[in-house]
């Protein structure tokens, strides 16, 4: 599963992370041996953990193709059973990344102009390093404290301090006193606070966390999934280093700290006599990996072009990239079996089943990768379809179905069609199965790129453990009988829709996400558009635009790369929250695209939520 750091994922995750799964025990069921057999291989040292363009996810892929060519399951692929695209599968520190500051202590009776500055140094790894959206570059001048480099109708660190030309020295988070406040939580993404610093001018961001147990503490160093542009050199610092180019004779960041919590003010300033040269680089690793894709030809020819997909991320995260949540930064095994080799076994089991007794509609079999990485092979097959997606009547996922415990199972996107609570009904009967749903279609994995086309998706998921992202997630754990029994609902729910004579219809709306899935920013009003998560290095592309939308009046249609929402450049997904934060009902601004390689202007009128 997709790592849950999004802020619309983070209660999320805490909410279930506190329950322990129960150890798995040995199968008793053909169907639970068969599942545990897959589960086993796919979560072996052989595959290594399964990272996207790794030797290890080769050979997992190779087995998921034999399964798929014993079963008889058809190839579907534009290669035999592959589906090959290219992604970035990490980024590593280059040769440079310095930050020297050159600091003038004042003495009593000794001019200014006569005192050599103090050079002070921050040690990469050690005091510092860079965010995974920094941009690469080098920046000087002098150095603002901007406190926690927020702004609001009712606060706003920016207000009465030039930052342009400037670096930026922000507080992690937000004050005791603002924790609780709606507007102001969700101005505390790093991402977000980023945009801001670089719409104020600022060249170079530098984040410290606050006064506390984790003040010295450096977030693990990756790729950031939702792009990697961010236009503004960031980097994250340890409060003791930070502390020291605070001067003596000036206000120290412990100081400011506190002021700003007693009297719920800004305490920004420039830091005297101090400058800053900061030099980064960071260097990003591409790789080849493939979506395996098989079909089950369906009995009805009048229903032959009308398709049921079923799939699961087959990746993971190899030996522990930045989404592991291992104590040790060391490289181990990250086995993923829950995440996902229960999900890819279960594909290939119902692909089994279905081969022996078809449905009237066809049905495609998917296993992707990238998952990890952003959802980033569901979104290569959504964007370069292997069939026409009007084609597609319905997507159903499975992701971490293999630790069932008290038999619960939740099931989300269950609001994307009216027929899928009358589905689930009918599919659960007989079933030792209690099972919550989730109206929403967009979540943590797969299922999501394929709301956002707007295909109805229902998604199966047996709930988070402590294991999650970390190298205990074993075989051993599993439940294979209780994910049979998971995947008993699951082909019920399949041969539901594969056999009913009419196609699903799609939940008006359902295609947007909310604001506070793709952004944890509060919003009044609606652009309407639909963005695609993936990085461009010109902007943040959309998919389509939403029926009667602002966007679909000013004439932005699906492949537009916006680059501009009124004064904010856009790179990405954030950008475009915080441009759109800015704005209320019936504002109208100018929204720049790319389209076709030039750019267009168009007059955008928003309305409210």
């Amino acid at each position: 599963m997709l790592s849950l750091r999004p802020q619309s994922f983070v209660a999320f995750t805490m909410c279930l992370i506190g329950s322990i799964a129960l150890y798995g025990q040995q199968p008793i069921t053909l169907e639970g041996q068969r599942i545990f057999n897959h589960i086993q291989f796919l979560a072996s040292d052989e595959c290594k953990g399964r990272a996207p363009a790794s030797e290890g996810i080769d050979k997992a892929a190779e087995y998921i193709m034999k399964q798929f060519a014993a079963g008889k399951v058809q190839p579907a692929g534009l290669n035999d059973y592959s589906d090959t695209f290219r992604l970035t599968t990490g980024v590593k520190l280059g040769p440079v990344n310095s930050v020297s500051f050159d600091v003038i202590i004042e003495k009593p009776g000794v001019p200014r102009e006569q005192i050599r500055p103090t050079k002070i140094g921050w040690k990469l790894g050690v005091d510092f390093q860079p965010w995974g959206f920094s941009e690469s570059g080098s920046a000087s001048g002098h150095v603002v404290f901007v406190g926690y480099g927020i702004s609001s109708p009712t606060y706003d660190d920016y207000k009465n301090i030039d930052v342009k030309g400037k670096i930026v020295i922000v507080l992690r988070g937000l004050p005791k006193w603002a924790e609780n406040d709606e507007v102001m939580k969700p101005l505390a993404s790093l991402r977000n606070k980023s945009t801001l610093a670089r719409d104020k001018g600022a060249l170079a961001i530098a984040f410290v966390n606050e006064n506390g147990d984790s003040s010295d503490v450096l977030a693990r160093f990756g790729l950031d999934q939702l792009g990697k542009n961010s236009g503004i050199i960031a980097l994250q610092v340890r409060r003791t280093p930070c502390s020291r180019v605070f001067t003596p004779t000036g206000t120290t960041l412990f100081m400011a700290e506190v002021a700003i919590e007693k009297t719920k003010q800004p305490q920004s300033f420039t830091l005297l006599n101090t400058k800053v040269v900061i030099t980064t680089t960071l260097d990003f690793e591409e790789g080849v990996t493939q979506n395996i894709i098989g079909v089950v030809r369906g009995t009805d020819p009048a229903l032959a072009n009308e398709y049921v997909v079923v799939g699961a991320h087959y990746d993971h995260i190899g030996m522990g990239d930045e989404n592991s949540l291992a104590a040790s930064t060391a490289p181990m095994i990250h086995y993923g079996a829950d995440d996902n080799a229960s999900g890819t076994a279960g594909v290939i089991e119902l692909a089994t089943r279905f081969a022996s007794q078809p449905a009237k509609r066809p049905i495609l079999f998917m296993a992707f990768s990238g998952e990890e990485k952003g959802l980033l092979g569901s979104k290569h097959w959504v964007t370069h379809p292997t069939v026409p997606l009007n084609h597609i009547v319905a997507m159903i996922n499975m992701d971490m179905i293999g630790r069932l415990k008290d038999g619960k199972v939740n099931i989300q996107g269950t609001g994307t069609s009216t027929i899928w609570p009358a589905v689930i009904d009918s599919s659960k009967k007989g079933l030792p199965l209690t099972v919550s749903t989730t109206a929403d279609g967009f979540g943590p994995s797969d299922h999501s790129s394929f709301t956002g086309k707007g295909i109805p998706v229902l998604f199966y998921f047996t709930g988070l453990h402590s294991d999650y992202h970390r190298p205990s997630d074993t075989y051993d754990k599993i439940n294979a009988d209780g994910e049979a029994t998971v995947l008993t609902m699951v082909e019920k729910s399949m041969r539901i829709v594969a056999d009913m004579p009419s196609r699903p219809d799609f939940t008006k709306g359902a295609d947007k996400p909310s604001a506070t899935q793709s952004s944890s920013i509060a919003l009044k009003v609606s652009l309407g558009l639909v963005p695609d998560y993936s990085d461009d290095p010109h902007g943040l592309r959309i998919t389509g635009v939403k029926p009667g939308s602002p966007a679909e009046k000013a004439g932005l249609t699906a492949d537009d790369i916006v680059t501009k929402v009124g004064p904010t450049q856009i790179k990405n997904i954030y950008d475009l929250m915080s441009a759109l934060g800015s704005f209320k009902p019936g504002d109208t601004t100018d929204v720049s695209v790319l389209r076709d390689g030039k750019t267009v202007t168009v007059k955008v009128t928003f309305a409210g939520k």
